[in-house]
């Protein structure tokens, strides 16, 4: 009988982000009871600071926002998977305060370098048009509709998106 492996692609689940996060500040979930007020408040804390990180930084990290209150912990974040470790200390940086508990020095010499990264490869880079009297150079030859300046505009670098 074969086995079969399923893939999420979704991502990791709210949950395990907010458990990895508390590991994070030595407080493991086997050793220290979660109540359900603080994994909400956790929760609450991850929305806060993935709604911060899109509006803020630019990052889009594809993360499932809850319409209404704190949302479930079960359900899929939608960040992808190697994300996971470094929205996990952020969070944990976030979270140690209400806990009472401290990070390690390691952990924040490793989260500076973690964001570097991330908006490395998830910010988004906005394009913009040549201005009207921008030269084209010397080796390009005029014609008609081709002068000796550049003539595009944001539509020509960002064309809006067709609804089938």
């Amino acid at each position: 009988m074969p086995i079969t492996i399923y893939i999420n692609d979704e991502g990791p689940p709210k949950r395990q982000i907010v458990e990895l996060a508390f590991s994070e500040c030595a407080m493991a979930g086997y050793e220290f009871g979660r109540t359900a007020e603080e994994v909400a408040d956790a929760l609450q804390r991850l929305n806060a600071m993935m709604a911060e990180w899109l509006t803020l930084r630019g990052i889009d990290l594809g993360y499932n926002q809850p319409t209404y209150g704190t949302g479930n912990p079960d359900e899929l974040s939608g960040i992808p998977f190697e994300t996971l470790n470094t929205v996990a200390s952020f969070l944990a940086l976030r979270v140690a305060p209400m806990m009472g508990a401290q990070i390690s020095v390691e952990t924040k010499g490793n989260l500076t370098r973690s964001l570097q990264l991330l908006e490395a490869h998830y910010s988004s880079i906005p394009t913009m048009p040549h201005d009207p009297q921008t030269p084209r150079g010397l080796g390009n030859k005029q014609g008609l509709y081709f002068g000796p300046y550049f003539h595009e505009t944001a539509e020509d670098l960002n064309p809006p998106a067709v609804v089938p």
